[in-house]
């Protein structure tokens, strides 16, 4: 794995690279992963700024004046909340997360690219290591309580890949997900819909696993309901040339939301995976289901995930 200081869309980065991958990381910015390049076919999997440049972020801003680009980190929680838990009850919890809009430090060594962040509303140390081992991406997390009370907080990988018309979403063993955003199509927020055939509200028929076009002017967002059966997911992209699968340990990271943006958001057409370990979005919305568990002061919680990426006759 070979390890480069450049700049990438006005950002300082660390690039990252074997045969088969290039990955970009840009540590001022949360550490996102900015770019990664599947060699093979010269397909960019992540979604790129529509301007082409990325923006210094402020925080506590509001993630959708920014780029939504790329892969970021969500933690203690997806939708900006007032932390709800006893210990630090009250601490305001920003847009998205408070990780994405801090810089991280980030060093390469011994074949990985390890990246280290500190909450600034609640007391925590999060950690990212990167890996490259032929197709695969691996991360691996660690979120550590720096505290003197029990902290609550949920992750989710916020990694928006450039899909297309053509791509599919595969949630193996799922046959369930509960709507969890207001949708002129799905209906209200909590509604169920079977996966991946459903009905919309006209009762016409209704693809889960598709993408509309970006004439559709909607976005989705969606959770398979309650805990994955399987820690695995996948989208076809590049045409579906190419399968993007994300692996991960359902018993740390029980749950898996869906954003797909077909032309609704900021006129973009792209759509995550996002594993999470809280169900679903908010710790508002995590306390009142009891869907997580805390970490005691000095606990360190970690997992893993891994991207793979492959042609699509591998699938």
């Amino acid at each position: 794995m070979k390890t480069d200081r450049a700049t990438y869309k006005g950002f300082n980065c660390l690039a990252v690279e074997n045969d088969r991958l290039r990955l970009v990381i840009l540590p001022e910015l949360g550490a996102k992963i900015a770019s990664l390049v599947y060699k093979p076919q010269n397909f960019e999997v992540f979604f790129q700024p529509t301007d082409g440049m990325y923006r210094p972020a402020v925080y506590g801003g509001d993630f959708s004046r920014y780029d939504t680009a790329g892969a970021d980190e969500m933690y203690p929680t997806i939708e900006p909340c007032v932390y709800p838990y006893p210990g630090y009850t009250g601490a305001v919890l920003p847009d998205h997360g408070e990780l994405w809009s801090v810089p991280w430090t980030v060093a390469a060594a011994g074949g990985s690219v390890a990246a280290e962040a500190r909450g600034t509303a609640l007391p925590y140390v999060f950690r990212r290591t990167v890996t490259l081992s032929g197709s695969t991406v691996q991360l691996q997390y660690a979120v550590k309580n720096s505290g003197d009370a029990p902290l609550y907080g949920m992750w989710a990988f916020h990694g928006l890949v450039a899909c297309d018309e053509t791509s599919r979403i595969v949630l193996p063993g799922a046959d369930q997900v509960i709507n969890v955003h207001d949708s002129r199509c799905l209906g209200p927020a909590a509604t169920l819909h079977r996966f991946p055939h459903t009905a919309d509200l006209e009762g016409r028929p209704y693809r889960l696993d598709r993408l509309q076009p970006r004439a559709a002017q909607k976005t989705e967002k969606f959770y398979v309901a309650g805990p994955v059966a399987s820690g695995a997911a996948a989208l076809t992209l590049n045409r579906n040339r190419l399968v993007y699968r994300l692996n991960f340990p359902p018993d740390r990271v029980p749950y898996l939301g869906l954003w797909v943006n077909e032309g609704g958001f900021k006129g973009e057409y792209n759509c995550a995976l996002e594993p999470s370990t809280g169900y679903y979005d908010s710790l508002a919305v995590t306390c009142r289901n009891g869907r997580l568990r805390p970490l005691l002061p000095g606990e360190t919680l970690n997992w893993h995930l891994a991207i793979e990426l492959s042609p699509l006759n591998n699938c």
